[in-house]
């Protein structure tokens, strides 16, 4: 099972000139053909004739698509997607809870979409979220995810889990470590965390995709690419 981790960057590029395109969005992800996409940074505003941006992707890339606005951004929804090649059997958006305004700055709410698919590894719930740029939104953000780790493991303990997505933190960072307690992040297999932000010589990885204990990664790659400001990540896995 191939998984991928994207934030499109709403299909601009990292390039001078800048320029907006979702098709070259899928011809990097066509060099790759994952089975899952989590993708992060995309929304619905009607662009060039596109009414639906993952949907778009979906259809080019012949996948199956769940979108999970987060917020209206100019009156169009905007938030996290998920493409997958597997039948879809439920999928849903949690909404993180805003932070009391303590920490100063601007908040974006933010959710998590939680799916379950039918795969060839059985039955896999595949999480896709985007994390706040502060650290009271992180806070909640790692809250959530864990509580919904911690309530398909109980519920359905055979159930395999994929957390994918742009997490704005980096490996090092303490926040992290009860989603590590809980899930491990797929690129400790290989020895190699990767970089993925900034393209095109990205210096910070903010980019995860986290396996349960049923899975294991056999190789992650990092396409090197500009076609967002973040190069996505790729996790190439197997039942242990």
């Amino acid at each position: 099972m191939v998984v991928m981790a994207y934030n499109v960057c709403s299909g601009w590029n990292n390039e001078k000139p800048k320029n907006r395109s979702y098709d070259a969005a899928c011809r990097v992800i066509e060099t790759i053909r994952p089975d899952i996409i989590a993708l992060n940074e995309i929304g619905n505003k009607p662009i060039e004739g596109i009414d639906s941006h993952s949907g778009y992707m979906a259809r080019k890339l012949r996948m199956k698509e769940y979108f999970a606005p987060a917020i209206m951004v100019n009156g169009y929804p905007y938030g996290n997607a998920m493409l997958s090649k597997y039948e879809i059997l439920s999928a849903e958006k949690i909404m993180i809870p805003d932070p009391p305004k303590r920490d100063g700055g601007r908040y974006e709410t933010r959710n998590l979409l939680l799916s379950f698919l039918e795969t060839e590894f059985g039955k896999v719930a595949f999480l896709v979220s985007h994390f706040g740029l502060h650290e009271s939104e992180r806070e909640n953000a790692v809250k959530v995810v864990c509580d919904n780790i911690d309530k398909i493991k109980k519920e359905e303990p055979q159930t395999h889990i994929i957390l994918a997505g742009d997490f704005n933190m980096q490996p090092n960072d303490p926040m992290l470590v009860p989603i590590s307690e809980r899930l491990t992040e797929a690129s400790i297999y290989c020895g190699t965390p990767y970089n993925t932000f900034e393209s095109p010589e990205p210096k910070i990885k903010i980019d995860y995709i986290f396996i349960s204990d049923g899975l294991e990664a056999v190789k992650v790659i990092r396409p090197h690419t500009t076609v967002s400001d973040h190069c996505p990540l790729v996790a190439f896995l197997k039942l242990k």
